[in-house]
C-alpha cells in the first residue's frame, strides 16, 4: 500500500515537472520575442528623431558637408541612451554601431564633395529587425525626404534621387521596389542572420 502510493506520488512529481518545463519554455519564448518587438521600436523610435532633427540642421545649412557622429552629437541630434563613453561612437539597442554621414543625392556622385544628403546607418541587427524595419511604413509621401532605405548583409548609402529600387533597396515610388518593402522581398534582402545592416538616406 505504501508503495503504492510513493508510486503515484512520483508520476504526479514528474508530471507538474514536465508542465513546469513546458511553460518554462514557452515563457522564455515569450519574453525573447517581446525583447525583441521592444529593440525594434526603439530602433526606429530613434530614427525618427534623428531624422527629424538632422532634416531641421539641413533645411538652415542647405548642407551636410562635415556630417558625421560627433557632429550629430554637438547638435544634439541623437538621443541619449545611443551615447557611449567613446567620443563619437554610438551603439544601437542590438549592441550594433550607428553611424551618420552626409552622402551624395545625386546618381553620378557629382555633388559628394557638398553632400545634400545624409544617411543614417544602423549595423548588426537581428534578422527579425532587418525585416520589421525594412517592411514599416516609413514617412513616403511626395513630400517626405526621404529618398530611400537599403538593408541586408552590406547596405551601403547607394540611393539617390530618381532610385528605381533594387533588390536589397527601396524608393519612394521605386519603380524595381517601392516603399515599404515588400514582405517577402523584405526576407529575401535581409538574408543575413544577426548581422543586417539598415541604411535610411534623407535629403
Amino acid at each position: 500500500m505504501l508503495n503504492n502510493q510513493s508510486g503515484r506520488s512520483m508520476l504526479e512529481m514528474l508530471g507538474v515537472l514536465s508542465i513546469i518545463g513546458v511553460l518554462s519554455v514557452g515563457g522564455i519564448s515569450g519574453y525573447s520575442k517581446m525583447t525583441e518587438r521592444h529593440k525594434i521600436n526603439s530602433t526606429m523610435q530613434q530614427i525618427n528623431i534623428i531624422s527629424a532633427k538632422l532634416s531641421a540642421i539641413g533645411a538652415q545649412t542647405n548642407s551636410y558637408g562635415g556630417l558625421d557622429n560627433e557632429s550629430a552629437v554637438k547638435f544634439n541630434a541623437v538621443p541619449y541612451e545611443v551615447l557611449t563613453g567613446t567620443s563619437g561612437v554610438l551603439v544601437n539597442p542590438f549592441g550594433g554601431s550607428i553611424n551618420i554621414f552626409g552622402s551624395y543625392l545625386l546618381e553620378d556622385k557629382s555633388d559628394e564633395a557638398h553632400p545634400q544628403a545624409y544617411a543614417i546607418k544602423y549595423s548588426g541587427l537581428s534578422q527579425e529587425a532587418c525585416i520589421s524595419l525594412a517592411s514599416s511604413s516609413w514617412n513616403n509621401s511626395k513630400s517626405s525626404s526621404l529618398l530611400g532605405i537599403g538593408v541586408g548583409a552590406n547596405a551601403e548609402a547607394s540611393i539617390y534621387q530618381g532610385c528605381p529600387g533594387t533588390t536589397s533597396v527601396a524608393c519612394p515610388d521605386g519603380s524595381v521596389t517601392p516603399l515599404p518593402m515588400d514582405i517577402s522581398k523584405a526576407r529575401v534582402a535581409c538574408n543575413c542572420k544577426n548581422n543586417c545592416v539598415f541604411v535610411m538616406k534623407f535629403f
